[in-house]
């Protein structure tokens, strides 16, 4: 396991990388398939049955009232789809990200809609630079898989966060038989695999042991199979029914052991 100078150095080339962040073509045909599929039929899919916004509405009612809540976003690139809703509603926001770039854009779109009590910063959230600490909600969307050592992200989250404090997050698993295999071909291939760690039984296990779980929900789990139902000469009532019963059943699972044969999870925690 990489100790904390190992993945700032990682984290160094994960910041020129994302920098770099669409100027650069597609460099081998197992990117462009994988592009072409999460981008084409996937997101189509998602839409059409409303599971992107209903994450995001969800993290709304998690967030509740932040008018007395100083919010840590943390990974946010050049804002995610909630960044400008915080930092317009927080007693105070914090967005950083590795990327110079990005986060000189989100400066500016912070500045033109008028939020004084925001800002963006260009850190490592592992970094002695970043001081800020006593935050009472950590929003981290598509972030802590990016962390191979996920006991120094857990003691870091915990350092950060006031008692009692809250973590927002939604990351992508690798806890089911058929997805663990599909990122198993596509790994060696992937550009950004050095800081790309999909989310283990192990982890989810960690995550359970350092925080309280209050809320899990799952995405893709049996409802990733209608996105191939979708695609069948089938009535599209029938489809539809079927798909959104898989959906429904992701969404609203019992226990933490249900959350495995899903693609995506998103959680609230409470810190112990």
């Amino acid at each position: 396991m990489k100790n904390t100078e190992d993945i700032l150095e990682i984290n160094k080339r994960q910041k020129e990388f994302y920098n770099e962040e669409g100027k650069k073509p597609e460099k081998n045909i197992a990117s462009k398939l994988w592009s072409s599929f999460r981008n084409g039929a996937l997101s189509d899919f998602r839409k059409k049955f409303d599971i992107k916004d209903r994450v995001y509405d969800e993290h709304k009612i998690w967030l509740g009232d932040m008018s007395d809540k100083k919010i840590l976003d943390l990974g946010c690139l050049r804002g995610n789809a909630l960044s400008l809703y915080m930092a317009q509603h927080a007693k105070e926001y914090i967005g950083i990200d590795l990327s110079d770039v990005a986060i000189a854009h989100l400066q500016k779109n912070i500045e033109k809609h008028h939020c004084p009590n925001a800002c963006a910063l260009s850190v490592d959230f592992l970094s002695p630079e970043f001081h800020q600490t006593d935050f009472d909600i950590i929003y981290a969307y598509g972030v802590l898989h990016h962390f191979e050592n996920f006991d120094l992200l857990v003691s870091r989250l915990k350092e950060k966060l006031k008692p009692g404090g809250i973590i927002i997050s939604y990351d992508p698993l690798e806890t089911s038989v058929p997805i663990k295999i599909l990122r198993s071909i596509y790994r060696p291939f992937q550009d950004d695999k050095d800081w790309e760690w999909p989310f283990t039984k192990n982890v989810i296990q960690k995550i359970n042991s350092n925080f309280k779980i209050e809320e899990i929900r799952g995405v893709l789990g049996r409802s990733k199979y209608g996105v191939l139902l979708n695609l069948l000469p089938l009535g599209n009532n029938y489809k539809s029914k079927v798909i959104a019963k898989m959906v429904e059943k992701d969404w609203n699972i019992q226990k933490i052991e249900d959350i495995y044969p899903c693609m995506h999870t998103t959680m609230l925690l409470r810190k112990i």
